[in-house]
């Protein structure tokens, strides 16, 4: 991951971690402290000396994975070097669309009015400028759409709310 731009928040993130790790120590040290005082009896038999030892172990975890989470933010935002996206080979990227054009032979009236205005906008278009410029109803221009799909002449590529028409 690259965490460059966030290194501000990931190093307040890291500070505020640390010191949720000083306030849970100095906690832990103040509850030790309190339980030492109220044992009136031998350490190994106290009531308290036990809960202390199992506080201790799960405090020093606790403690142990924040710190090491803060040290991972802070060591990514500060020290790590920023990962690298390798460019894309000049072989790799697609070639430019070429224009096509569709000869409008065996075409009706219609068709080629359609076809005309595929051709001049270099063999791709949207279907509501072929509205537009037809004058032709919807139903029209799905129509003579579909027959120009059937005919192997065009290809329909949908695009949000509006089809994409494609010479072949």
């Amino acid at each position: 991951m690259d965490f460059s731009r966030n290194k501000t928040v990931m190093g307040v993130v890291a500070v505020l971690l640390l010191l949720f790790v000083a306030s849970i120590f100095f906690y832990n040290r103040t509850l030790n402290d309190l339980a030492a005082s109220s044992c009136t009896e031998d350490a190994s038999i106290c009531p308290h000396a036990k809960v202390v030892e199992t506080q201790n172990l799960v405090i020093a975890v606790l403690v142990i994975v924040i710190a090491i989470m803060a040290g991972w933010l802070l060591y990514n935002a500060y020290f790590a070097k920023p990962l690298e996206i390798a460019p894309i080979a000049p072989e790799a990227k697609s070639a430019p669309a070429r224009k096509r054009k569709i000869a409008s032979a065996e075409l009706d009236s219609d068709e080629a009015a359609v076809v005309t205005i595929i051709n001049e906008a270099g063999g791709t278009v949207y279907q509501s400028d072929i509205l537009k410029k037809t004058g032709f109803s919807k139903v029209k221009v799905s129509r003579v759409l579909d027959r120009l799909e059937q005919k192997g002449l065009t290809e329909r590529k949908r695009r949000g709310m509006t089809n994409l028409v494609v010479a072949r």
